[in-house]
């Protein structure tokens, strides 16, 4: 064999394995969060299918886009909570692994009498491992009445710390980000925050 030979083989040898190195690290390294988070699969109500757009991703860094794109959703599916306005977007962790983060947007509306706002309807956006948001659901809080609670959480961050003894209670949920609890991180106790 000659020498030109043998350094064309060992040289194709150095670039299969360069390029089995680069392929394993991008590999590993796509991998490595660990984030096996499955986002349920949208599960449009037919008005929302029929206008479209709502069964795309959107940014979960971006609240006041999803702040946006939930009060047009709650507008369509629900006509009392047409012209109703989104209020700061709460984030919900998952209580449990394999489950995704949650985004929250309340709906407020003036109250009949006098300048107040009263608390209307939510909004749900599921959060996956690369930072992107789907649309979840809504729910039309105003046709529980007199029941309906005053704000989302029901419970605030403050009271929950109280409760818990603790300065950082956690905002998380087992079956719906509507229905949260406020839970204690390091004793593992947790309140309901009411919905």
């Amino acid at each position: 064999m000659s020498r030109r030979a043998i350094v064309l083989a060992a040289a194709a040898v150095v670039v299969f394995f360069a390029v089995t190195l680069i392929t394993l690290t991008h590999v590993i390294t796509n991998s490595a969060s660990g984030c096996a988070v499955a986002v349920p699969a949208a599960s449009l109500p037919a008005s929302l299918r029929a206008l479209g757009g709502f069964d795309q991703s959107y940014d979960a860094g971006n609240l006041q886009q999803l702040a946006q794109v939930g009060q047009n959703a709650a507008a369509v599916v629900s006509p009392n909570l047409d012209g109703a306005t989104p209020m700061e977007p709460v984030r919900v962790t998952a209580a449990n692994a394999g489950q995704p983060a949650a985004v929250v947007v309340p709906l407020a509306a003036p109250e009949t009498t006098g300048s107040s706002t009263r608390l209307v309807g939510l909004i749900s956006f599921y959060v996956g491992c690369s930072g992107r948001a789907y649309f979840g659901s809504v729910t039309e809080i105003s046709a529980r009445g007199s029941g309906a609670p005053l704000s989302f959480p029901a419970v605030g961050e403050s009271a929950a710390a109280a409760q818990l003894a603790t300065s950082t209670p956690q905002l998380v949920y087992i079956g719906s980000p509507f229905t949260p609890e406020w839970r204690n991180a390091q004793s593992g106790a947790t309140i309901p925050a009411g919905e």
